[in-house]
């Protein structure tokens, strides 16, 4: 396993008590783990014990709160009765929206103990597509053709071409009762289908209706920013989607780093600053070959699930927010880093799920040019790594069961929010 890790020659000092509080890790909060931790940065995991999170076996981690039962639901009141024991201002790093969610409803009382990296005035627009789109629709930034509709409506779809994506505009708890994440529709038969169970089982509820661009997981191309409490954009990423699961939308299995046009950087500086965005953000984008576009697919104002390619790329943007908002000290030598290009991400997990030979053989590619950053392990990390393995053995086992046991059966995930197609 050829694999690069990250050097900072600015060691962090010895008195530095400032935590960095991890909240509920999974890929994405195992990767912020691995980029603040082998520098001496002061970490603590928040997180629940079922399903199982794998942050307190890290190494570096040096204390973990466990939630009690009810999850996310408690993570507010965990945080808030962690916050007078520690030494100094802790800051915070969430990755996933309903942490995100959770930290915009308590924002007020958790500034008393926490630096909370996110602008509460936005609050749940934040999550919302139609709200993204209409932002981008403002600046100019291009966007799949849409339509928006609620549960129960028929929306207007003229113009539109097959296949079609059907999303709701978001997944947070607010929301009410959990949707699938996406529908991929083929024909108007499908997509009648689709309609008709939407009004039943999601009445008034907003959804989107979109153009599924053509193009294959490397058309989708990452901008991962930090920007600061004013909203300004103080550096940035460029990364991309090589494969994914599920295969054709889903989360990343293989991942590269690589320069994207100018353009594409600016058009996702104009939406974080617009919006006055503060924190880790992703903004997703999707070649369109057709116009030759990139077209705006999701703003996440959040970590995603393979930040750890970008510290190792030279781009260690959870350093970045640690320092701007608890060592300033050290921001002006971080922002001056350039990004590498010799990179590539990986998480086994996903590729075993996927069992492509094709990504099997762009796995043995990119390896005899790049060097291989796997989602899940760092020198030392034997427990985390090890107890990885077997859950994410487990977890293929089971998937391979279910598939044995209802071979016709919609994609993975398909019953509890994943993707399905509809043909």
């Amino acid at each position: 396993m050829q694999t690069r890790w990250f050097s900072f020659d600015t060691p962090v000092p010895q008195d530095r008590q400032a935590p960095a509080i991890i909240l509920d890790p999974e890929t994405g909060g195992i990767g912020i783990i691995h980029s603040l931790g082998p520098l001496g940065i002061p970490l603590i995991s928040v997180e629940r014990r079922w399903p199982p999170r794998l942050g307190h076996l890290s190494r570096f981690v040096e204390r973990t709160v466990f939630l009690p039962d009810g999850g996310e639901g408690t993570l507010a009141q965990a945080l808030l009765a962690l916050g007078p024991q520690l030494p100094d201002r802790g800051v915070l790093f969430p990755s996933t929206d309903e942490q995100l969610e959770q930290l915009m409803e308590h924002y007020d009382a958790l500034t008393r103990f926490y630096a909370v990296p996110t602008n509460p005035r936005l609050g749940p627009v934040l999550f919302q597509k139609s709200w993204q789109y209409a932002l981008a629709e403002q600046l100019g930034v291009p966007t799949p053709p849409h339509v928006h509709f609620r549960g129960g409506e028929v929306p207007d779809f003229k113009g539109l071409r097959f296949p079609l994506i059907i999303k709701p505009v978001a997944r947070v708890a607010r929301e009410g009762a959990p949707a699938f994440r996406l529908r991929v529709v083929e024909h108007l038969e499908a997509l009648h289908r689709c309609l008709e169970e939407i009004g039943q089982q999601h009445a008034g509820r907003l959804f989107q209706l979109a153009e599924n661009i053509p193009g294959d997981s490397s058309t989708l191309v990452t901008v991962g920013s930090y920007s600061n409490r004013e909203g300004k954009v103080l550096v940035s990423y460029t990364g991309r989607k090589l494969t994914q699961w599920p295969f054709t939308h889903g989360s990343a299995s293989i991942a590269e780093s690589t320069d994207l046009p100018r353009e594409v950087i600016d058009y996702a500086r104009a939406l974080l600053e617009q919006a006055a965005i503060h924190g880790i953000t992703q903004v997703e984008f999707k070649y369109d070959a057709r116009d030759r576009t990139y077209r705006l697919i999701e703003i996440n104002g959040r970590t995603w699930s393979w930040i750890k390619l970008a510290t190792e790329s030279g781009i260690n943007l959870p350093l970045i927010q640690y320092a701007d908002l608890a060592w300033p000290e050290a921001l002006p030598h971080l922002l001056n880093s350039a990004q590498r290009n010799d990179c590539f991400f990986v998480f086994d997990y996903h590729v075993a799920l996927n069992r492509n030979a094709d990504e099997k053989q762009l796995l043995q590619s990119l390896s005899q040019s790049k060097r291989r950053v796997e989602a899940m392990w760092y020198p030392g990390e034997w427990k985390l790594w090890a107890a990885h393995r077997v859950l994410a053995a487990a977890k293929v086992l089971r998937e391979r069961f279910r598939q044995w046991r209802q071979p016709k059966a919609l994609e993975p995930e398909a019953a509890v929010g994943g993707t399905v197609k509809c043909s």
